[in-house]
């Protein structure tokens, strides 16, 4: 694959709002996922393990836990001489405004597309769960010589993303486009991870900037597919997209309690990269019961963990159960307190004897650094 000629480029930002309180205060990118990782680390991975070397990340709000998260690129191997990693904020040229959809925000990093010369483009949301042989995607692409090759996967539409492409195929050229499936029901729908021409992208976003368009889905490929060849390239690997705080929480107990899923999703020859935090070993303690879950470096666990995702450096106190739970980084569950069905956000402390009780349908969400 010629990777010295892929650009990359990723949303952080797309669908904060589908979140609730877990994006108040961060990007969707930011999310923590797995007991060490944030969600954007699988977009950028994607693009890593494909040989790209050179990443546009389009910043909306909210982005300062993501730039902390990232910092230089090194974890990513992106902090080079020549390309690496940029961060493209909102603002950043006299036209840039707050963006609205893909083609918005493409719009506002205009100068950035222009300026490289690279000849492909992969577009990526930071909102998808996946581990797939991009190369393999981007090769097809250059052979086909379409306009556009667009991933997707085979299963029921997310609920609440209401601007998920579904695909009609012939053979792999896409022939209609919908953003509507019968709940239940099988569909293709888009996981919004796109390869294009650089010159064809620049080209469609100079026509919706003249046009006052802001959806690249809606606006462009859904109005257009008649006049733009496009292909899809089916994902058959395990691929989510988050739509809520219950997808996550549902999600998250996918990849703990299926051992293909996490198969699928941390290979050895297509690792998952994320920042480094040293940190001691996990203590478990001589009364510690842990079952079916994954604990991070840092813990100290003198309680019951079950079903259960523990960050880095959580403590779970004598008596303490934790139970189909993700408890994020430095939170505490004192001793004899009882949490099921709960997503504790980043340095909460539970107190000594309090339950919290959710359930798979409705998970209860304690904010970061509340005290309950």
């Amino acid at each position: 694959m010629r990777s010295n000629k892929i650009l990359g480029i990723v949303f952080p930002n797309v669908h904060d709002e589908l979140m609730g309180e877990l994006t108040e205060r961060r990007s969707m990118g930011s999310v923590p996922f797995c007991g060490r990782y944030r969600l954007i680390d699988f977009s950028l991975s994607n693009l890593v393990n494909a040989g790209i070397s050179t990443v546009g990340i389009v910043t909306k709000y909210n982005y300062q836990s993501l730039m902390d998260h990232i910092g230089t690129g090194k974890a990513w191997d992106l902090d080079r001489k020549s390309g690496g990693l940029f961060f493209l904020p909102p603002y950043s040229n006299n036209d840039a405004k707050i963006y609205k959809g893909h083609l918005d925000g493409l719009a506002g990093a205009m100068h950035f597309l222009k300026s490289s010369k690279l000849e492909y483009v992969v577009l990526c949301d930071a909102d998808v769960i996946s581990n797939f042989d991009l190369s393999d995607m981007i090769n097809k692409h250059i052979e086909s010589g379409a306009d556009a090759t667009i991933a997707y996967k085979k299963g029921k539409m997310p609920l609440n993303h209401h601007d998920v492409m579904a695909f009609t195929l012939d053979g792999d050229k896409i022939t209609d486009i919908t953003f509507a499936a019968p709940e239940q029901k099988d569909c293709n729908f888009s996981l919004d991870i796109i390869v294009m021409a650089r010159e064809k992208l620049i080209e469609i976003v100079k026509y919706g900037y003249e046009h006052n368009l802001t959806s690249l889905s809606r606006d462009i490929f859904q109005k257009a597919y008649n006049d733009l060849d496009m292909r899809g390239y089916e994902v058959t690997s395990y691929a989510a997209v988050m739509d809520s705080p219950e997808s996550y929480a549902r999600i998250t107990a996918e990849v703990v309690g299926n051992a293909d899923i996490r198969k699928q999703l941390f290979l050895r020859e297509r690792p998952v990269f994320t920042k480094i935090r040293d940190d001691m070993p996990t203590l478990y303690g001589l009364d510690s019961a842990v079952k079916n879950s994954l604990i991070a470096d840092g813990c100290v666990i003198e309680g019951t963990v079950i079903n259960s995702v523990l960050f880095r450096g959580v403590k779970v106190g004598k008596g303490a159960v934790v139970e189909n739970s993700i408890v994020m980084q430095d939170s505490v569950v004192m001793e004899n307190s009882e949490v099921q069905y709960v997503t504790l956000d980043k340095k909460v402390t539970v107190d000594a004897g309090k339950t919290l009780r959710g359930t798979s349908i409705y998970p209860i969400y304690v904010r970061k650094g509340a005290n309950v």
